[in-house]
């Protein structure tokens, strides 16, 4: 069961439940309520196990674009090595090779602000979901106290 629908269960569980005439409290059945919650307990752990694969992932993807520039980089100079006996062709393969170090970084640069991105659009979207979940648990929670005296 997700958290969303863990949700969804303990609103049905608070509409359904009997009120208190003459005021706006309802009265829950405490077992239903302590086992969403243990459910929402059980599941947390899940978001975060999602959230370290997200940072995990992106490191990954960090890495490999720094493997491959470094790739690349390397074919630069092996190639420029191969090609310094003449001076035209040497001057054609330190352009191309920079050509080739500029499209590494350039790629390399446009992958690490991709995987960025997407870490946070996904940091964004577990902290919305992780956010109304506590939301429901503390009003849940609120909801369950009995009415305490005002100091």
């Amino acid at each position: 069961m997700t958290i969303e629908e863990i949700l969804e269960e303990m609103e049905t569980l608070l509409e359904e439940s009997g009120k208190v005439p003459l005021t706006q409290k309802r009265l829950v059945d405490q077992d239903s309520l302590y086992r969403l919650i243990d459910a929402i307990h059980d599941n947390l752990p899940k978001e975060f196990n999602e959230a370290t694969n997200i940072i995990n992932e992106r490191q990954r993807i960090i890495d490999e674009a720094h493997r491959e520039a470094q790739s690349i980089v390397e074919q630069a100079k092996s190639y420029i090595i191969k090609l310094t006996d003449e001076n035209a062709i040497t001057r054609q393969a330190q352009d191309q090779a920079n050509e080739l170090v500029q499209q590494a970084r350039e790629n390399a640069r446009i992958l690490q602000n991709d995987s960025v991105a997407y870490a946070n659009e996904v940091f964004s979207y577990i902290e919305a979901n992780l956010t109304k979940a506590l939301e429901v648990v503390k009003d849940g929670q609120s909801k369950m106290q009995p009415n305490k005296p005002e100091q």
